[in-house]
């Protein structure tokens, strides 16, 4: 009898050890698929890092949507250093819309969003028109990217166009064919900054939630 205990306690322990490394392996596997933005039904996009050229910027722009004879407005900010990438999105009056940090190094992303825009959303149709075409094709699932011009990019998909990307000095004009919306984004501001000042900001921040598969909503 305590035989068969000694037994029973052992295939327990082996049990409980079986699990907890599935619920490792299936964490591990979220999280490979956390950064992964659906864009249509058939093509998706992995956020790439920063790239080298736009290392230590701050970006500040007015985003317009158009969709449906709809046009609404607001700023985002963007700030990068080689680890970490910071998004805060606001309307043109001021009020905090999202904000978003992602830190590469360590592989977390948290956002916040107080309304129905997706900041995952944002960022990768952001990187869409910001980041080097070769950024760009590394990221893309399912799909195709064609440089026609220096100005002028398209991304496709099963043969048939979803995005056309222009871009002329300080305006870039993201147009989704498929889904029927524009987005034109209008630089306002570039700037230099420094990875220390940008840890600080993000540590007095705080991080408020964090990013799973799970309560991931893409909209257009």
């Amino acid at each position: 009898m305590q035989v068969s205990k000694k037994l029973f306690a052992k295939v327990n322990q082996y049990i409980l050890l079986v699990c907890a490394a599935l619920m490792v392996s299936g964490c591990a596997m979220h999280m490979d698929n956390v950064h992964r933005v659906n864009l249509d039904d058939d093509i998706a996009y992995i956020l790439q890092p920063i790239p080298e050229t736009l290392v230590n910027t701050g970006i500040q722009a007015v985003f317009t949507l158009k969709q449906q004879g709809k046009e609404s407005q607001f700023m985002i900010q963007v700030e990068m250093t080689s680890s970490r990438l910071l998004v805060s999105g606001f309307t043109i009056e001021g009020l905090s819309l999202f904000s978003l940090d992602w830190h590469t190094e360590l592989g977390t992303l948290v956002y916040d969003k107080k309304i129905a825009i997706d900041p995952l959303r944002v960022l990768a149709e952001l990187q869409l028109v910001l980041w080097p075409s070769s950024d760009v094709t590394q990221g893309l699932e399912q799909g195709t990217l064609k440089v026609l011009s220096v100005n002028y990019r398209e991304i496709s998909s099963n043969n048939d166009v979803i995005y056309q990307i222009k871009q002329q000095d300080n305006i870039s004009q993201l147009v989704n064919v498929k889904a029927g919306y524009s987005i034109e984004i209008k630089e306002l501001d570039r700037w230099s900054l420094s990875e220390t000042k940008l840890n600080e900001k993000s540590d007095r921040n705080g991080s408020v939630n964090e990013l799973t598969a799970d309560n991931v909503e893409i909209t257009p």
